[in-house]
């Protein structure tokens, strides 16, 4: 984790103060990580997460080389708040990520949805196995159709013509009125 963060460093690898002193980088890192990351695990407590938001936090504190701080004491409160920020934030996210992941899987177990997925893939069985029932090029017009392209770009993928595909719609659509008016009569009874 040390080699991530020095990465960042410069050839000289200082942190400088307004009063003109300056430390190492690696130093302070070295010296002071153990110590942020127990902190940030007040927060937080998976480990990685802490060394993430340590990390993370020393790599802002280099890139921030432009700015000098005050002191070293001043540079730790900095470090301290802006653990705290990131920690904060993560533990936010997770609680969101948690909250939706309940939610979903309430919803998944309900009765509801168990009625609802089982009558949607009953009826695109049925649809499909009627779609079977079709002329080839029916059949392909409807699948390309069930895919979301236009009229245009079935004609181009068939080398037809957009009238022809037209076509081929109606008529498909007719034949499946046909096949799926007394199946869809059935499906209703379910409802």
């Amino acid at each position: 984790m040390f080699e991530i963060a020095c990465a960042v460093a410069k050839e000289d690898g200082k942190i400088e103060f307004e009063n003109g002193e300056s430390i190492s980088f690696e130093a302070f890192f070295k010296e002071y990580f153990s110590k942020f990351h127990a902190f940030a695990n007040r927060f937080v407590k998976d480990s990685h997460a802490c060394e993430d938001i340590v990390q993370e936090t020393f790599i802002s504190v280099w890139e921030a080389k432009d700015n000098r701080y005050e002191s070293e004491l001043k540079l730790q409160a900095f470090i301290y708040q802006t653990i705290r920020n990131k920690a904060l934030n993560y533990v936010k996210h997770n609680q969101i990520r948690e909250h939706y992941s309940q939610q979903y899987l309430k919803e998944l177990g309900s009765e509801a949805y168990m009625t609802t997925s089982v009558l949607e893939e009953e009826t695109h069985y049925v649809l499909y196995e009627a779609i079977k029932r079709l002329t080839p090029q029916c059949q392909q017009v409807i699948r390309l159709h069930l895919q979301e392209m236009s009229n245009q770009e079935i004609a181009e993928e068939m080398h037809i013509s957009v009238a022809t595909v037209k076509s081929h719609k109606m008529a498909a659509y007719k034949e499946l009125r046909d096949l799926l008016k007394h199946t869809m009569r059935i499906v209703l009874l379910f409802l």
